[in-house]
C-alpha cells in the first residue's frame, strides 16, 4: 500500500495498482464494433455519475459486477441501480 486511503469510488484508470486491468479494458473497448459503442460524450458523461454513486467500487459495479467502464461505453447499456440515469 502506498500510504493513499483506499477509494472506493475510483474508476481502474484512476488506480495505479489496477493499470494493466485499465490497460486490458481500454483495449476491449477498443475492439467494439463502432455501432456497439456510446460516443466519448457519452461514456465520459455515465463514468461521472458513475464516480457518484455509492456502489462503484474499485472500478466496479457492486450491484451487477461489471467493470464500469466497459459498460459505460457500450452504447445499449442502462445503469443497472436506476434505469434512465443513463
Amino acid at each position: 500500500m502506498t500510504g493513499r486511503p483506499f477509494c472506493r469510488r475510483c474508476l481502474l484508470a484512476d488506480m495505479p495498482s489496477q493499470a494493466e486491468l485499465a490497460k486490458s479494458i481500454r483495449e476491449l473497448i477498443a475492439l467494439l464494433p463502432p455501432e456497439q459503442r456510446a460516443g466519448d460524450d457519452i461514456a465520459a458523461a455515465r463514468l461521472a455519475r458513475c464516480r457518484e454513486c455509492e456502489h462503484l467500487v474499485d472500478g466496479m459495479c457492486a450491484l451487477c459486477g461489471c467493470y464500469v467502464e466497459l459498460r459505460a461505453a457500450k452504447a445499449r447499456m442502462i445503469c443497472p441501480d436506476v434505469p434512465g440515469r443513463w
